[in-house]
């Protein structure tokens, strides 16, 4: 009677464990976010922190709201290479995809408003 115990506990253990390795855990998507201050000395802006890229579409995303014309940039954090600059277009909002990417990135803005905001993410 033991050893049938001890072996269904057996057999329940190296099912679960199977389980266990099928599922996995799911990538942890990142995101990085700033806003502009009130006030400031010098050129207003702002730098979100670093995220890397998306772990399999290899890509993140960029996200602005706020005042038209603010600058914008993102740039890898290992070659300081820039992967994606321009100005925002009228109406204050814009979304970008920038693909083909394997590094850690950040995004800035300058020349902004007041509360301008600027997020990266990789979902």
């Amino acid at each position: 009677m033991r050893r049938r115990i001890l072996a269904s506990a057996a057999a329940l253990l190296i099912t679960l464990s199977g389980v266990l390795i099928a599922t996995g855990t799911p990538a942890q998507a990142a995101s990085a976010e700033c806003t502009a201050p009130l006030f400031t000395v010098g050129t207003r802006g702002c730098t979100t922190g670093a995220i890397s890229a998306h772990p399999t579409s290899r890509h993140i995303d960029v996200t602005y709201w706020g005042c038209r014309d603010t600058r914008w940039r993102v740039w890898d954090t290992g070659t300081g290479r820039t992967i994606g600059s321009g100005r925002t277009p009228s109406g204050g909002y814009m979304t970008r995809r920038i693909g083909g990417l394997y590094g850690n990135y950040k995004a800035q803005i300058s020349m902004a408003c007041y509360q301008d905001r600027i997020r990266i993410d990789n979902a």
